[in-house]
């Protein structure tokens, strides 16, 4: 049965420059092509033969339109695993919100999800594993139990969601996703509209970080990074480069080499502060975060609070001054 398709915005921050791509894609469908990508944006060079494993069953021909169209066709049959798992990954979190708030469910994209994820599973640019699914939708239950998450900060998927698409293309094959390229390689200039290419990472001095992935926003892959990396090194300020060695200018500590954090605009090694430490370079030991320049752990609904971030859902002021006391927020996403 083909899924009923639904344009409206993500229920959560993660998927919502995802979101916007995919809705630009419809928007755009019929309108003419304008233009090319550009040797600027044409990412690591290619192969001179594809590597070894399964050829792309969609063929390069399938991408050569007139027209701008979405990557994933809009007529897609609906397959219930997808549906399935979808609908835990899209919705589970904002069915629990709407019952805790006593409100309707605010907008879904459930069917963009299921659109998108079995248009790639019948193409066999991915498979997922039912065991898998079942264990990721459990855990997704147990994530959003209760409701004192609820607030601006909602709990992210759980680790048993991510990492559970396998993709089957190979190096230099054309790609809608980097959930559809084997192993570590990543989907390179892909977008709403237009295919990329399964490639390897991309050297230092590359333009990053400006493409969007679709599907893998809505099937809230938030670790795609570490899974397909577009940087042989890192991403910083939208150029691949190598992180700067101790002794460096810096302005945070992504830029600095692993060991180290960007202590007063320098590189300097230095280990993850323990909970209650300082934590100047913004890094903690373990599950604690740097809250208001010391290492914490989000405070549970009682406890006294003067933001929303100090708390594990919300920071609740009722007369409007400034402390409050932590508990679950509806008022705010």
């Amino acid at each position: 049965m083909a899924p009923r398709f639904s344009y409206a915005r993500p229920v959560n921050r993660s998927s919502t420059a995802s979101l916007v791509g995919a809705l630009l894609a419809l928007l755009l469908a019929g309108c003419p092509r304008s233009g090319g990508s550009t040797s600027a944006d044409a990412g690591p060079p290619l192969p001179a033969s594809n590597a070894s494993g399964p050829a792309p069953t969609a063929p390069d021909a399938a991408f050569e339109e007139d027209d701008v169209r979405p990557v994933y066709p809009l007529d897609a049959v609906a397959d219930p695993l997808a549906e399935k798992l979808c609908a835990g990954l899209v919705e589970t979190q904002e069915r629990r919100r709407a019952e805790c708030c006593k409100t309707p469910p605010g907008l879904l994209v459930t069917s963009e999800c299921v659109r998108m994820l079995s248009s790639a599973m019948k193409a066999k640019a991915i498979t997922i594993d039912e065991p898998t699914v079942g264990v990721c939708l459990v855990a997704l239950q147990r994530t959003y139990a209760g409701c004192d998450w609820v607030g601006p900060f909602p709990p992210g998927p759980p680790a048993e969601c991510l990492g559970i698409f396998k993709g089957m293309l190979p190096a230099g094959a054309r790609c809608r996703s980097s959930l559809e390229c084997s192993g570590t390689l990543r989907c390179h200039n892909v977008g709403p509209t237009t295919p990329g290419r399964c490639t390897t990472t991309k050297p230092d001095g590359q333009p990053c970080g400006g493409t969007t992935d679709p599907l893998a926003g809505l099937a809230r892959q938030t670790k795609l990074d570490d899974q397909h990396p577009e940087c042989k090194n890192r991403c910083i300020q939208h150029k691949c480069a190598t992180p700067s060695p101790d002794g460096a200018a810096c302005v945070t500590t992504k830029e600095c080499q692993d060991g180290s954090q960007c202590v007063e605009k320098k590189c300097q090694k230095r280990a993850p502060a323990k909970l209650g430490q300082p934590c100047p370079g913004e890094v903690c030991e373990g599950t604690a975060e740097c809250i208001l320049g010391k290492c914490a752990v989000k405070k549970p609904a009682g406890e006294a609070c003067a933001a929303d971030f100090e708390c594990v859902a919300g920071c609740l002021k009722g007369d409007g001054g400034a402390k409050g006391k932590c508990g679950m927020r509806c008022d705010v996403r």
